[in-house]
């Protein structure tokens, strides 16, 4: 594992940190812990209720110019731009030692670079922007349909600019290295794609196109301005930079009652209100852990130490063994060519004529973009196992052959490893990513995963023309060697955590189908912690997951700090609407009020509320048709989520298919996807589950 890299996302947004004159021991509806792009997001939706007050500690600085920051590079000085404005500075960002003071330094294994700035990574990385397969909620058994999914990146696609040409002119700049890629790919049949398009990201495989950018008006639109603009001028909401967190105070009950920063400085939770974790994948479980949340092994280590007042405070501990384990990262390998055709853009050396037209010339040019111009995609099975595989091509080579005139990079990704590895406090007491496991190249088959994906794309390169820029030769064995002794870099593609899963019986989840920590009330995961596996690059679904927390967490408040909330529902699923099977309507002001109307009504197993004369429950037999309806809250009976009988008999099964290693999880799995209401399940390929609309007839 090697922490150099070209920093395509480079977050852990951890935060833990404008106005700055927060008074001690206010009190807030909404704490979040963290302002990388899914607290932006959440804390965004969540304060545009005038009612609900919100407040965001960022452990790190202010950072582009909508949140107060003023650190720009001397062409830009008294521009109105930072250097977190401007995409192509991204790269003169990371591994410089002036910007040490934007840099999480509390991760004591590895040197990283991510993100302590208002934005967290979003305001550090290259912008790229993707949006998953719909495949991919079923594929993670995340709590929420794919339909759910694509409503809500929509919906931030309404906040946030995403294009795939960043320079305002409509040109693309430094495309030598896209036309000499693209012809090898076409060459072995791979076909050319609007990326974000919904049939483009709904089959991937042997595709290619022009990368997707969070950019708009040639500047980074990334959450920090996208969100934070918008928010800023709101007396509901308040962002505090600096402000690293220490731990949550909890009750006897599970509830978070006060966040504590800065070594003393506290604020309250009100009596109705949760707290948001988005400090990131390696920065959540930290303050959990800290808070005394977390695996039993973890808790008493600190307790050993000594010195940690959220480990031993009155409330006692919550018992969560999974706080920090499943680490995920991307596996990654930066792969240098050279070719006559190739011109390189060196962004580190600043281009004169580069700068002079971005700055001169209404933000255009090359300076308009940042990193990869060409991302490819590709799956195939590797010793038995699916893999995922993606291209990324730089303008310019790598690490030595960084200023070569006529070398590109091409960082090659294994997207969804197996290797896990579980971050937590050391035996000194020093936080540690990879604590135990080993996330890179952690299992054989990994290895060979990238090995021969590696492989096939030298092939083909220099099949084109390109040579390999390699001391080691280009031959296969040749290239399997250089892979394995180089090991994978940090792709800062970090997730898994403090994953959400809707199956309870699930051993390893940290969080449940409400995105809440299991053993707390009020404390709610809206970061890549949440994500039981990787896709792709995952800045684009941590800010849906931002979106998604904050509908929890207005769900929860709006149920009076759930007081007066009903266990016999499954997750309340916002913005859906069960069409047909209507048996009779009830008023409730609050979707939560119809669970406990529906678990009392005669034949009633689901129900869709609406605001309909103050708040009006549809009570229904069934889910019927599912469609999405903004403002709508659905929800069904936890008695009627059962399975149906298991259709082992089917000979030829149908259906959309998914991976499940029994029946049990197959059943899971059709809970959790919407018009799903059969399946099948086979001993094949390891466990395929088929999810159905209705039933076959068995032959």
């Amino acid at each position: 594992m090697q922490a150099l890299s070209l920093s395509l996302w480079a977050c852990a947004s951890l935060a833990f940190g404008a106005t700055n004159s927060i008074v001690h021991a206010q009190t807030f509806d909404v704490i979040v812990v963290g302002s990388g792009p899914g607290g932006l997001v959440a804390a965004e939706f969540l304060s545009r209720d005038p009612d609900v007050s919100v407040l965001i500690l960022e452990a790190g600085p202010k950072s582009m110019t909508a949140t107060g920051g003023t650190d720009a590079p001397d062409y830009a000085k008294g521009s109105g731009l930072t250097k977190f404005d401007i995409p192509a500075e991204y790269d003169l960002i990371m591994y410089n030692p002036e910007n040490e003071e934007y840099r999480v330094d509390w991760v004591s294994d590895a040197y990283m670079w991510l993100g302590k700035t208002v934005g967290g990574c979003s305001s550090i990385n290259s912008a790229t922007y993707f949006r998953p397969p719909d495949a991919y909620t079923n594929q993670s058994l995340w709590p929420f349909p794919a339909s759910r999914m694509n409503a809500k990146m929509d919906e931030n696609e309404k906040m946030h600019g995403h294009t795939d040409v960043p320079s305002p002119d409509g040109k693309r700049y430094s495309q030598e290295g896209y036309t000499i890629v693209s012809k090898g790919l076409l060459s072995l049949g791979y076909a050319e794609r609007t990326l974000n398009d919904r049939a483009s990201r709904n089959s991937k495989h042997q595709t290619f196109g022009h990368a997707p950018f969070t950019i708009k008006d040639g500047k980074r639109d990334s959450p920090a301005a996208a969100f934070w603009g918008p928010m800023s001028t709101r007396v509901n909401v308040q962002l505090l930079t600096e402000a690293k967190v220490d731990y949550l105070v909890r009750d006897t009950d599970g509830k978070a009652t006060g966040v504590v920063f800065n070594g003393g400085s506290q604020v309250f939770v009100s009596d109705r209100g949760a707290v948001l974790m988005a400090a990131g994948a390696l920065g959540t479980p930290k303050v959990l852990i800290q808070s005394g949340v977390g695996p039993s092994t973890q808790l008493d280590l600190l307790e050993r130490i000594g010195g940690y007042i959220g480990v031993s405070q009155d409330a006692g501990r919550v018992t969560n063994p999974n706080v920090g384990r499943n680490l995920f990262d991307a596996n990654l390998m930066y792969i240098t060519f050279t070719h006559p055709d190739m011109k390189s853009f060196v962004f580190d050396k600043r281009p004169p004529e580069a700068i002079d037209q971005y700055m001169n010339e209404s933000h255009t040019g090359p300076w308009a973009g940042a990193g990869p111009t060409l991302i490819s995609f590709e799956s195939y099975q590797v010793q038995g196992r699916m893999y995922e595989f993606q291209s990324n091509v730089h303008t310019h080579g790598f690490g030595e052959h960084g200023q070569t005139e006529n070398a590109f990079t091409i960082a090659m990704y294994v997207t969804n490893p197996e290797s896990r590895a579980h971050s937590g406090f050391d035996s000194n007491g020093d936080w540690r990513a990879f604590n135990e496991g080993d996330a890179y190249f952690g299992t054989p088959r990994d290895l060979a995963a990238m090995q021969s994906y590696v492989q096939k794309m030298v092939r083909m390169m220099e099949d084109n023309g390109a040579t390999f820029v390699s001391e080691t030769g280009s031959d296969p064995a040749a290239v399997a060697d250089f892979v394995a002794s180089t090991d994978s870099y940090i792709s800062y593609f970090f997730g898994g955590t403090c994953y959400a899963s809707s199956d309870a019986s699930d051993m390893e989840r940290c969080a449940d189908e409400k995105l809440r920590v299991v053993g707390l009330n009020n404390v709610f995961v809206a970061d890549a912690s949440a994500m039981k596996d990787s896709t792709v690059n995952p800045y684009g679904f941590v800010m849906y997951i931002g979106r998604e927390a904050a509908d929890q967490v207005k769900e929860y408040i709006a149920s009076d700090a759930g007081n007066n909330s009903d266990d016999s529902c499954s997750a309340l699923e916002n913005d859906v609407d069960f069409q047909g099977g209507d048996i009779g309507t009830s008023s409730s002001s609050s979707a939560g009020g119809c669970c406990s109307i529906c678990s009392n009504t005669s034949r009633c197993v689901a129900f869709t509320w609406t605001e309909h004369n103050g708040g009006t429950c549809r009570l229904k037999s069934g889910k019927g048709t599912i469609k999405t309806k903004l403002g709508a809250v659905s929800g069904v009976l936890k008695t009627a989520t059962s399975c149906p009988a298991l259709e082992d008999n089917v000979d030829e099964p149908h259906g959309v298919t998914s991976t499940a290693k029994s029946s049990d999880k197959c059943c899971s799995i059709c809970k959790a996807t919407g018009g799903c209401i059969a399946f099948t399940w086979k001993d094949q390929d390891g466990g395929t589950c088929w999810l159905k609309g209705g039933k076959e007839s068995e032959e």
